[in-house]
């Protein structure tokens, strides 16, 4: 991967994960979560600047976990990628049962739990098979995709001044009356979520060219692109969209493009949501591999887990 493949990876990673259902998510707190926002940011360009000097000064290989190492040993090697591994794969779990949400919405149907459950299980194997092409064809699919959020975000945050509200925005400020300490604590969790990410680009140092240089400038660049947007597009919706009616919605973004233009134009927000999130889990699915890749590599796991299999076959060009 390039730095830019690598920055947009990581950006993706962040927004394509979290952004997703933040909206529905933070209604049930209200714009009074901006205050979370911004302790989460403050802590997310901490680790960012952590991260940025373990890619400078790092040499070992493994990610995360050679980070570790240095000051914690094999022990913490494998702690950090074993632990490391099983959150992924619980978020590459709620990041397909958001892909599920938004194709619900789009095909305007209802789905039972047992055909959510086959569905999310098929869309974590189509995306993984989108990584078979090996490191540059994950790198072309998650930039690419990351521009069916970026996209109606930007025409969200230009647009959407001329459908703010100022009273929505008042009414949606705390609609539950929380003092703002409780608000913070009921909200910072989801705004750390969407704000997750900035890890994978040392998770996949491996996979860049010139990591020494590149891992550091795509932590910061992805991080500081997903907080602006995160920030501006919740704040945004909040003056537009009832909070009731946000935290009722599986497809949050189409429902506010369907009050400001058109029921078609959600639709059409909620097919590029759909682009994006296969896009985040196709970049995520390939961080989760080279995560157990290289805790095998360090006999951490079975050795068959380190194979790469060749891309030069016909079946993968």
């Amino acid at each position: 991967m390039s730095l830019g493949q690598l920055t947009l990876v990581t950006a993706v990673n962040m927004i394509g994960a979290g952004i997703i259902m933040l909206p529905s998510q933070l209604a049930q707190v209200g714009a009074v979560s901006v205050f979370a926002w911004i302790i989460s940011t403050v802590g997310a360009m901490s680790l960012a600047y952590a991260f940025t000097k373990c890619g400078l000064y790092g040499k070992k290989e493994g990610g995360l976990g050679g980070y570790a190492e240095y000051s914690f040993g094999k022990s913490g090697n494998f702690l950090v990628n074993f632990t490391y591994a099983i959150s992924l794969i619980i978020a590459n779990v709620a990041i397909a049962i958001s892909i599920i949400g938004y194709v619900g919405e789009f095909m305007g149907i209802q789905l039972s739990p047992i055909m959510t459950e086959v569905s999310t299980i098929t869309v974590l194997w189509i995306c993984t098979s989108g990584n078979f092409g090996g490191a540059r064809l994950t790198g072309i699919l998650s930039g690419n995709s990351f521009f069916g959020v970026l996209i109606p975000i930007l025409v969200l945050i230009v647009a959407g001044i001329f459908f703010f509200s100022g009273d929505t925005y008042r009414t949606n400020w705390n609609g539950q009356s929380l003092p703002v300490s409780q608000a913070i604590t009921d909200s910072i969790a989801v705004t750390i979520w969407g704000l997750l990410g900035m890890e994978s680009a040392c998770a996949n140092m491996d996979a860049v060219e010139n990591p020494e240089k590149n891992v550091p400038l795509a932590v910061l660049g992805g991080t500081v692109l997903a907080a602006i947007i995160n920030i501006s597009s919740t704040s945004i919706i909040f003056g537009i969209v009832p909070d009731s009616e946000l935290a009722a919605s599986t497809a949050p973004f189409g429902l506010v493009f369907a009050r400001m233009f058109s029921p078609l134009v959600g639709q059409l927000i909620n097919a590029c949501f759909i682009v994006a999130c296969v896009g985040s889990l196709c970049g995520w699915q390939f961080t989760v591999a080279n995560v157990v890749r290289d805790s095998a590599r360090a006999d951490f796991f079975q050795i068959s887990l380190s194979r790469v299999f060749p891309t030069e076959h016909p079946w993968l060009r």
